[in-house]
């Protein structure tokens, strides 16, 4: 009962946060570079070296980010986190997202530490979901029952799904 009254101060405090930064609108965050020291556009192999990974293959570009994921060891953590996945994608062996899911018991350490780091949301939606959008890539926290998200994400990436899903569309419907 404890964690749940936490949670919803933890959710309470977000919302009151997101709501200043929705007002604030129009500065952009530090956005990440990458995941530690792997920038944005660094290789599978120059990931493979900086950070311990158990396993790297095809994705299904249609439900996840970039053509290929690899899944760090569980040796790697976010800040003090210890999280239950962390997913790096690539497209053209360039990365160009990463992503993190953690047990909701992390939430406010989680939160605490997104808002030291990239400031104040520039985006709050319904629910436990605000976003920081920036010049060249976006950065969202979705607060689930069974786990958080974090997924940071390369402007071009999130074209270049755009575009894809709009050429399916257009196949889809120009077939006979």
């Amino acid at each position: 009962m404890k964690a749940k009254i936490v949670a919803g101060a933890l959710y309470a405090a977000l919302l009151a946060i997101a709501a200043l930064a929705y007002a604030d609108e129009g500065h952009g965050f530090p956005e990440p570079n990458g995941f530690r020291d792997v920038p944005w556009g660094a290789s599978e192999e120059t990931l493979r070296f900086r950070i311990r990974t158990q396993s790297c293959d095809v994705v299904d570009a249609t439900v996840d980010f970039g053509t290929r994921r690899c899944v760090a060891t569980g040796s790697v953590t976010f800040g003090h986190v210890p999280p239950n996945a962390v997913f790096f994608y690539f497209r053209n062996d360039m990365l160009v997202a990463w992503q993190i899911s953690a047990h909701p018991r992390f939430r406010e350490t989680l939160a605490r530490s997104l808002m030291a780091q990239y400031g104040k949301p520039t985006v709050v939606y319904k629910g436990n979901h605000v976003t920081w959008r920036g010049r060249t890539c976006d950065l969202d926290f979705v607060g689930g029952a069974v786990q958080d998200t974090i997924v940071a994400v390369t402007k071009a990436e999130l074209m270049t799904r755009e575009a894809e899903r709009r050429d399916r569309a257009h196949r889809a419907a120009t077939r006979p």
